[in-house]
């Protein structure tokens, strides 16, 4: 059941899950207690332990809320009568995917998330439905519809779906999360190959 916060809600909530993420990020996910979080939103135990019952929810929170850039957009399917439709698509969901995933505060967020994933069985997935699950899922639909108009051959859609999401997470792993420097996003020239590779793959037998 999904419960409708008031405005005054909703200001209190994102009031602790914005606290929360100054501490984690400068001491840690273990570093930083539910009492320090309740010292630096400036609420008490029982309103901090109403929003969020656990520390594992503060963090859901936080990551959700920078990730929120790849569900936008999204939704009801968009209107596909030609490949270049398609293209069209394609192209503005890898420029949001790339554009959130590589934002450097998306990227601090994440950075530290993984390092909890692989201890916390909540973290994992919530990282895991947040990124690869989600863009798969709305790839795979994309493609399978135009499958179904005749637009592609990809009987298949998930895997389709991760032979066009594969590419483009190259650049999110190897030149964001696991880069020291300065973050380079993927240029729009060097999407729009990989778009068109894709779709050279998927094109419709003569």
């Amino acid at each position: 059941m999904t419960v409708t916060l008031s405005v005054r809600q909703v200001a209190k909530r994102a009031q602790i899950a914005k606290a929360a993420r100054t501490l984690f990020l400068d001491l840690g996910y273990a570093g930083t207690s539910m009492d320090a979080v309740s010292a630096r939103a400036k609420v008490s135990k029982q309103t901090l332990y109403t929003y969020f019952p656990t520390k594992v929810d503060l963090l859901r929170e936080i990551l959700t809320e920078e990730l929120a850039g790849i569900q936008a957009g999204a939704g009801a399917m968009p209107t596909l009568t030609s490949v270049a439709d398609l293209r069209a698509v394609l192209l503005q969901f890898a420029h949001r995917l790339t554009g959130s995933l590589l934002h450097p505060d998306a990227l601090a967020v994440i950075r530290l998330v993984m390092g909890e994933a692989f201890r916390i069985p909540e973290v994992r997935e919530t990282v895991r439905d947040a990124v690869p699950v989600r863009a798969l899922h709305g790839i795979a639909a994309i493609v399978g519809r135009a499958d179904e108009l005749g637009l592609v051959t990809a009987p298949d859609p998930d895997l389709a779906a991760r032979m066009l999401l594969g590419p483009i997470m190259t650049y999110v792993a190897i030149d964001g999360f696991l880069q020291t420097e300065v973050v380079t996003p993927p240029t729009a020239e060097k999407l729009e190959r990989i778009v068109d590779y894709f779709l050279a793959m998927v094109k419709v037998a003569p």
